[in-house]
Parts: structure tokens; sequence; C-alpha cells
């Protein structure tokens, strides 16, 4: 049992210390988290869809955003995001959208989306694990199945696969799968001379 009255009174002070470290702490991240909030990375961030893909070249959204807000890299990146991601990272940098914009580009060219040889897959789970849309379904050790209409063709799933089973394929536009919110339409080239 403790009896001393130094010993008390070195417990005291001892947490009364680490009290106090501990509110200086939070003080100091509540601050540096109010500040990050409104930065530019951050903006760019909140802009993006968030899927992870990689698509752009950059290991996530975050990085990519990064890249954007040091200037390394242009806007016209984020493939899953479209030409709507597009203007809206163009208008949080203060610029207009590039004119060779590859987000236009993105209307007409087919969509590729995750396609599973259902005789190959052995139903590990390891894709269903990794997408990031949650675009594959199928219970363990039986063969998956990727949904065309949520399949942002990341080809995460592909390079995890143990069974090379799954190959990202063009989804040809149709009726059902053609981007219908199309807004307005760049129109390039040489006039009638």
């Amino acid at each position: 049992m403790i009896t001393d009255s130094n010993e008390i009174l070195f417990i005291i002070y001892f947490f009364a210390a680490l009290l106090i470290l501990g509110i200086i702490l939070s003080l100091l991240a509540r601050d540096k988290g109010g500040e990050d909030e409104n930065s530019l990375e951050k903006r760019l961030e909140r802009a993006l869809p968030q899927v992870q893909c990689a698509q752009c070249g950059y290991v996530g959204c975050k990085e990519y955003a990064r890249a954007m807000a040091a200037g390394e890299v242009g806007c016209n990146k984020c493939t899953p995001g479209g030409p709507d991601t597009i203007n809206d990272l163009a208008e949080i940098l203060g610029i207009d959208p590039p004119e060779d914009n590859e987000g236009d580009d993105m209307l007409f060219v087919p969509r590729t989306v995750a396609f599973v040889h259902s005789s190959a897959c052995t139903g590990c789970t390891k894709c269903k694990r990794v997408c990031p849309v949650d675009a594959i379904s199928g219970a363990a050790r039986q063969a998956h199945l990727v949904d065309p209409e949520e399949c942002i063709g990341c080809n995460d799933c592909v390079k995890i696969c143990p069974e090379n089973c799954i190959e990202l394929i063009r989804l040809d536009p149709t009726v059902n799968n053609f981007n219908w919110e199309i807004k307005s339409i760049r129109i390039t080239g040489g006039g009638a001379q």
C-alpha cells in the first residue's frame, strides 16, 4: 500500500501532466483538422468518387487529389467520375476544363467491365472482397458473377484473381447502358471550304 506522501504527490503530478498533455494534443489536432478540411487537396478529394481504382495513375483518390493540388497532373484523369467530375475538379482548381478533355471522349468509348469465366472460377472470393463498388456476387466455392451495371472497370479483381479467370471486356453501348445524361457535346474539326 502507498503510504509515503511523496509517492502520492508524484502520482498526482504525473497524471496531471498526462492530462494537460492530452488536452494540448487534442487542441492541436482539432486546429489542424479544421485547416485541412478547407484545403485545396481536401476539396479536390471530396469531389472525386472515392472508388480508389487507380485508373488515374495514382494509388487512390487522395494521392490524385494531392498531385492535382500541387499542379503535377491535370484534372481529367478520373475515368469513373466522367465529365461531371472533371468539370467539378476544374471549377475547384479555378480553371477551365481542359480542351482535350478525356471526359468528353469517355461518353462514346465503350465502358470496360469485368467478366468472370465461370468454368475456371473456384469461388475463392478474393475478387469479391477487393471490389470497391460491390459489383461481384457469389458464395464461397461457387462461380462468381459481375454486375455490369455496377462495375466501374477498375481492374482490381483481375489483378487479384489467382485463377486468372477474370478479364475486362468492352461493354458495347446499348439503349440500356448508354450515358443518357449528356449535357453538351463539343464538336471539333474543320468547316466546309
